[in-house]
């Protein structure tokens, strides 16, 4: 069972550098929809991968301290970023799907 946490922060870690590599690949959008959603879906990518990067960095090194009977300031601070991070990814995620649903209905309406 002790392995799960760090599996857990290398799939988050992975997962944020995808996302953060391939953030240019939206601009392949612009076609459809207008040039100032794809700037902002581009950056909101960005800025979630780096985050999702984070995330990771500060779960592990948060379950790493712990396990090994660290400090209790450095492990609070570490699962306080967690808790931090984790309400602002979900938000710039919301914010893509809202501008993948904006970009939809452009689409429909031009049909």
């Amino acid at each position: 069972m002790a392995y799960l946490p760090p599996i857990f922060a290398l799939l988050c870690g992975a997962a944020g550098w995808f996302y953060f590599l391939h953030a240019a690949r939206a601009k392949e959008l612009m076609s459809i929809e207008t040039e100032r959603d794809n700037a902002l879906r581009i950056r909101l990518r960005r800025v979630g991968g780096l985050l999702m990067v984070l995330l990771a960095i500060a779960f592990y090194a948060g379950y790493a301290i712990a396990n090994r009977q660290g400090s209790a300031v450095i492990v609070l601070v570490c699962l306080s970023a967690v808790v931090l991070l984790l309400p602002v990814i979900l938000f710039l995620a919301w914010v893509d799907v809202r501008l993948t649903r904006k970009m939809r209905q452009t689409l429909r309406e031009k049909k």
